[in-house]
This record gives C-alpha cells, sequence and structure tokens, in this order.
C-alpha cells in the first residue's frame, strides 16, 4: 500500500510505499491521520495555513470482505478545536482508493488555483476546477459523472468548505450516487477549502491491489461474522439510528431547547418509527448499506410528498440536533435541512448547536424552521456576513451572542446525548481528544467494553469513568481498522478484528498489542493537543450542565473536575 502526498501549492505528487518495516504499517485510517499530523503538521500552526495538512486515509482492513470496513478517516489540526481532528464517513470512495493500492492521501500546502485529484490507475493528477467553484455537492457529483462516469468515488466540498466555514464537512457519495455521507465533524472541509482542493475524484481500478494472506481462514472469520451481524441488527436495519430517537427521550436524555431538558413533549411526530412510517408511504428506501461491505444497511432515502428524492441518510443526530433541540417537530423540514447541510457542506451537529444557541439567546423563534432553511440556503450557502455567523460553529455564535449556555467542548459542539443523564458519554465528551464527540467513546444504555463487566446504570456515575475510557480505547482500534462501530463496541470485538488482522496480512499479533496500538495512537492526539496549547486541564464540560439540572430527571453533571483533569493518567 502506499501513502500519496500531493503538494498542491508545487503542483507534485509523489508515491510513499508502506513497507512491513514502516512505522506505519500497522497504522491505518485514524491511525494513520492522526500519525501523520502528529509527525508532521507544527501543532502552534494555523489550521487554514499553510503548514497544516490534509490527511485521507482507509482503514487496515478497507478493501477485503470484513463487515462493514468500508470506512476511510479525514485528518488535519482542526480549526474548531485548534487540536487534532479526524472525522470518518462511509460511502464509496474509502474503498476504492484501497482497491488502487492506497492507504492514505496527504495535501500539503496551498494551491493557487481551485484543483481537483483525479485518481486513474497509475494516473494520479491534478485538474483544473475552477469551473466548479461555489457550487454545492449534488451539482458538483452530477457534473463530475458526466466527465468521469457514473461508478466513479468522490470526496468533495461545498460553498461552505470553500469559504472555509469552521463547521464545514467533506462530502463523501454513497452507494447510490449521492453526496449523503460526511465526514462532519471538526471543520475539515475548511481545511481542504483552505487548500483550494474542491474535489477527489476516484476512477474504478481494472485490478484490485489487496492481498489477503491467508484467505481460507479469512473467510473463516468473516462468514459466520457476516451472518450473525445481518441477523442480530436485523430491527436497526428497517428503523436505522433514528430508532434511537424515542429511547433517548423516556431515559430523558434527549436535547431539547438547547440542552434545557431531556424530553420533547413532540417527539412521536419525529421518530424513527414516524420516519419509516413516511418513507414507506412515500416509495422511498431503507435498509440501504453506507458502504460496500456493510451488512447492517441502517441507511435511508427520503422522499417529499409527491415522491421526489430529498435526502439520504436521515441520522438520530441530525433528527435530535435540529428537531427536538430547536423544537423543529416537521420531519419534512428536517429533511431538508438535511439535505441543504449535505449540498452546501455542513455538519448537521454543530449547526443544529449552533441554532440553539441562537434561539436561546432569541435571535430566532423556537421551531422557526423556515428561518432556517434560509439561514442555510441563502446566508450559509452564499457567505454573507449571517452566513458566517452561523456557519462557524457552536463556540464562534456563543462568544459573538455573549450566550451563557454554550453547549461544546474544545471547541466543538456537543452531539445528541444530554450529558447530564449520560454519565460516560459526558466523560467522553469532556476527556476526547477531538472535542465533544460520541463517536469517540459511545457510551449509550447497555454498551459495555467488556461483556462480562458490570458498569452500573447509565445515569449513575459508579465506573462511568473506567467505561468511558475502555471505549475510547476500542474506539481508537475500531477507526483505524475502517469499521463502523455498530459492529461492536468491547474487547471481544478486539479479539476477532486481531484474528481478521493476522490473516489478512500473515501476521501473529494478540489482541493485547492491538490494544497498545490502539492506546498508542490516543498518546499521540493527546501530545499534539499539549503541543497545541490545550492541556488536560480543559477536559471540562460547560458548567451550566454543572449547574442548572436536566428535566424530567433532576440530574447534573456530577464527575469532580480533578478526575477528568486526571483522566487520561491511566495511558501511562
Amino acid at each position: 500500500m502506499d501513502i500519496v502526498r500531493v503538494n498542491l501549492k508545487k503542483a507534485t505528487i509523489v508515491n510513499q510505499k508502506i513497507s512491513k518495516d514502516s512505522i506505519y504499517y500497522l497504522y491505518g485510517a485514524r491511525g494513520l491521520t492522526s500519525h501523520l499530523v502528529y509527525d508532521e503538521v507544527p501543532p502552534d500552526c494555523d489550521p487554514l495555513g499553510e503548514d497544516n495538512k490534509l490527511i485521507i486515509s482507509n482503514g487496515l482492513l478497507t478493501g477485503s470482505s470484513f463487515p462493514c470496513s468500508g470506512r476511510a478517516s479525514v485528518g488535519a489540526k482542526s480549526p474548531l478545536t485548534n487540536g487534532i481532528k479526524e472525522a470518518n464517513v462511509g460511502g464509496r470512495p474509502s474503498m476504492m482508493l484501497a482497491l488502487h493500492g492506497i492507504r492514505a492521501l496527504v495535501f500539503e500546502g496551498i494551491s493557487p488555483r481551485l484543483k481537483l485529484l483525479v485518481i486513474e490507475d497509475d494516473n494520479i493528477r491534478l485538474e483544473e476546477a475552477q469551473e466548479y467553484a461555489r457550487i454545492g455537492n449534488y451539482e458538483l457529483s452530477e457534473k463530475l459523472y458526466e466527465v468521469y462516469g457514473k461508478k466513479i468515488g468522490i470526496f468533495s466540498i461545498g460553498p461552505a468548505g470553500e469559504l472555509t466555514m469552521k463547521s464545514a464537512s467533506v462530502a463523501a457519495n454513497d452507494l447510490e450516487g449521492y453526496p449523503s455521507r460526511h465526514a462532519a465533524r471538526g471543520g475539515l472541509g475548511a481545511v481542504m477549502g483552505s487548500k483550494k482542493l474542491k474535489a477527489v475524484v476516484i476512477i474504478p481500478t481494472r485490478k484490485s491491489k489487496i492481498s489477503i494472506v491467508d484467505r481460507n481462514k479469512f473467510k473463516a472469520i468473516v462468514k459466520p461474522f457476516a451472518k450473525e451481524l445481518a441477523e442480530s441488527k436485523e430491527w436497526f436495519s428497517i428503523y436505522g439510528t433514528p430508532n434511537l430517537t424515542q429511547g433517548m427521550n423516556i431515559y430523558g436524555g434527549l436535547p431539547t431547547e438547547n440542552f434545557k431538558r431531556g424530553s420533547y413533549e413532540d417527539v412521536e411526530k419525529i421518530s424513527g418509527e414516524k420516519l419509516h412510517e413516511l418513507i414507506v408511504s412515500r416509495n422511498g428506501k431503507n435498509r440501504l448499506p453506507c458502504s460496500p461491505t456493510c451488512v447492517i444497511k441502517c441507511s435511508n432515502q427520503v422522499m417529499d410528498s409527491n415522491g421526489n428524492f430529498v435526502t439520504a441518510s436521515m441520522e438520530y443526530e441530525t433528527i435530535a440536533l435540529n428537531g427536538s433541540n430547536l423544537l423543529i417537530n416537521d420531519l419534512d423540514a428536517l429533511a431538508l435541512i438535511n439535505r441543504y447541510c449535505d449540498d452546501i457542506g455542513v455538519d448537521t451537529i454543530e449547526f443544529g448547536g449552533t441554532i440553539g444557541v441562537a434561539m436561546d439567546c432569541n435571535q430566532l423563534k423556537w421551531g422557526d424552521s423556515t428561518t432556517v432553511l434560509k439561514i442555510l440556503n441563502e446566508e450559509i450557502r452564499n457567505g454573507t456576513e449571517v452566513g458566517f455567523l452561523y456557519g462557524n460553529g457552536v463556540k464562534h455564535i456563543g462568544i459573538t451572542l455573549h450566550a451563557k449556555r454554550v453547549p461544546h467542548v474544545k471547541g466543538q459542539g456537543l452531539s445528541a446525548y444530554d450529558p447530564r443523564v449520560f454519565k460516560a458519554m459526558g466523560i467522553t465528551y469532556a476527556t476526547s481528544p477531538m472535542g465533544a464527540d460520541h463517536t469517540s467513546g459511545p457510551a449509550i444504555v447497555g454498551r459495555k467494553a467488556h461483556l462480562d463487566k458490570e458498569y452500573g446504570e447509565y445515569n449513575e456515575d459508579n465506573n462511568k469513568l473506567e467505561l468511558s475510557y475502555e471505549l475510547q480505547i476500542c474506539i481508537a482500534i475500531l477507526d483505524s481498522m475502517g469499521c463502523c462501530y455498530f459492529i461492536g463496541v468491547n474487547f471481544e470485538m478486539i479479539e476477532l478484528l486481531t484474528n481478521a488482522l493476522n490473516a489478512m496480512y500473515g501476521l501473529n499479533l494478540s489482541a493485547d498489542e492491538v490494544v497498545i496500538i490502539g492506546k498508542e495512537i490516543l498518546k499521540m492526539e493527546l501530545k499534539f493537543n499539549e503541543k497545541a496549547g490545550i492541556p488536560r486541564d480543559q477536559n471540562m464540560l460547560p458548567k451550566f450542565f454543572r449547574e442548572e439540572s436536566s428535566e424530567p430527571l433532576n440530574l447534573r453533571v456530577s464527575i469532580s473536575k480533578d478526575e477528568l483533569n486526571n483522566f487520561w493518567n491511566r495511558l501511562g
């Protein structure tokens, strides 16, 4: 496998082989993006400046038939957190990169003009992209299909990325061709835009460069696991992540009215069950895979009342942050918000959090979806002063409006789990090197890092420091494999992944050795942040979560500040 280094300023492209004796050999996706950022990006650099690097990497298992292993990581120094950042994404292009024999793309410098990178077997080249300037991801993908064919993979940015707005995402096209999958968190689309890179186009290779050392052993691991996953996730396949909406409401942790409370009276109108009913009645689609090897198939397509395509895929996070959090109870409005965010290239989580702060400060009326859509489609899309106010994230609007309640950690907005209620998730928000990111250690109800271990009730502090710590290690490993964490976030899964890794690469690793790699990834990320001026004593949640009780459970954040500050000492 290769690391392809693209110097956009000099317009040069160099291939770097990853040999067995390379320090990067056992690092993929997040592991590789974080390793390269740690090694090569000055921690004190301007995230939108010349010295930052944008890295797109697939996982160690990507390109194989291992279930749900077709994800890519996008990494850089984040303009939102000013620290290290990784955001991962499904869709077509990660698998296509792997089949080309490419483990990572590293973009350096700043181009004087807007460019495309085109990957066509051994012909990797930069092309002019000025004709695509400031167009949305949907229009861009259609134009690129006309030039390069319908089967291409695409990573791209919309207008928000080109304008270097700090909530900008990197889009990946899905298996149906829509730019619906996003490496959304941390403003990495702004880094891509700062480098004047509009898109990466991957033309299907004529011959796969993936090799598996012991195919029989690999197949014996993969086949029964894929069958088990498909059967055990049947309910999830039908309803997808929106099935969490009513559950989080019942548990009292659904963000509502800018995290004032955890219960929404109109939750049934935006529930996964209601969305499923709407999709079926309008001849939409569900049970869609988000990437080529996905067997869980929790994605969907939403149509309007006339049966026309609107968006794919509606997720719990988008529904919660833009629905209950803003008191918007209309799934059609939420589908349009999702569509516009995907097209313009904006993180739906950061956007919903930003609008929540604005509504809390009386800049908009609660539930006013019409104005929210105008902010997206007219202000952010066109780069107006108002657009930048709402396009630069939760922390930015909080500072501008002198807001008292600003739900962010390290500059990144909270996702859709109230930290007063989901205690271990709150610890993940506070301590993750990535900022308030639920995927860094997704401690939802019932999740265990060791299946035979008891961690206590979700809304109690007991054992939650340990649970978050263990889940963050597991996630670092899963991310580095290129795997969706819906396959299972636990150390028993690490054993299975280790066996698959050994069969694919002809190795003899133990699960303990793979866990050490996960810990090393976290150590690099934490060290980078410290060098970037983000000390560990910033492992804090906003103070209103300690001062204001949630409703209806009357809970507050109660883990001590000292425990959060000392959280990572156990890494050694």
